[in-house]
């Protein structure tokens, strides 16, 4: 499926923008152009880099040689070429897949909590969240991604996404540049479908609001739920003891990220 196609699809479903990574292929200015005219939404350009053990390196110009087989090698090439970049769909690779983010996890920005495609075939996506509570536990800075992976026939359009925080001077057309800058920031929550209305952390206490959550928990060191409440709002003093946590809106199955806060940054 063309881009245009699939870049009109996502427009009337609401979003803003969306990514194109074909597998080590990224398109000519022209192309990106192109679709960029047709479409009601920015379109970032990046590429699937690999033939297995899949990395995306998002908002890049050109496909950045890997010459390495080694994960965390290939990892820290991409990050150096100035991409945003996502480990991709661990629970696909069982015997290595969850090792590959986690000694990659001082060099990926983030990695998939969700992949649309991954889960239509039956993946324990799940598996994916325990695995980003083992690593925060450890103390390492990685963001949380939800995707569609979509892939035309395969998939409907609509089961992971981003929501990115844009900079109050930002303008009314936003550079695909400033929202890969923001992603890098973490200053974005993924989600299958609540969303966080608002997230306001002051004075130790946090503020939470949401939309079409039946329940929002606080999750700390170990994956362990340290605080929760039913409904959409959510008021919580802060534990100086934890090394990380994290909020998670529930509505049923569904989930919405954010992304986690450090000691550091609320003690």
């Amino acid at each position: 499926m063309d881009a245009a196609v699939s870049g009109q699809i996502y427009a009337n479903l609401g979003y803003d923008f969306m990514a194109i990574t074909d597998h080590n292929l990224v398109h000519d200015s022209n192309q990106w152009r192109s679709w960029q005219e047709q479409v009601g939404l920015v379109i970032i350009p990046g590429e699937e880099n690999g033939s297995t053990d899949h990395i995306l390196e998002i908002g890049v110009s050109a496909v950045t040689p890997t010459s390495s087989e080694s994960y965390v090698a290939r990892a820290k090439t991409l990050r150096d070429a100035g991409g945003f970049i996502i480990g991709c769909h661990p629970q696909e690779y069982p015997d290595r897949g969850e090792k590959n983010v986690s000694d990659a996890a001082e060099i990926l920005h983030g990695f998939e909590l969700f992949n649309g495609l991954r889960e239509g075939r039956g993946f324990d996506e799940m598996a994916n969240v325990d695995l980003w509570d083992e690593i925060l536990t450890q103390g390492h800075k990685v963001w949380g991604v939800a995707t569609d992976d979509f892939h035309c026939a395969h998939i409907t359009p609509g089961h992971g996404w981003v929501c990115v925080q844009m900079p109050e001077d930002v303008p009314e057309k936003v550079p695909w540049k400033t929202i890969v800058q923001q992603l890098k920031k973490g200053a974005f929550f993924a989600s299958t479908y609540s969303s966080f209305e608002e997230i306001i952390l002051e004075d130790g206490i946090l503020k939470v609001t949401t939309k079409q959550s039946r329940e929002i928990q606080i999750i700390a060191d170990g994956g362990q739920i340290v605080f929760q409440v039913e409904g959409t709002n959510l008021e919580w003093r802060v534990e100086s003891n934890l090394t990380y946590f994290r909020i998670e809106a529930l509505s049923g199955v569904k989930r919405a990220w954010s992304q986690p806060f450090f000691s550091t940054i609320h003690t």
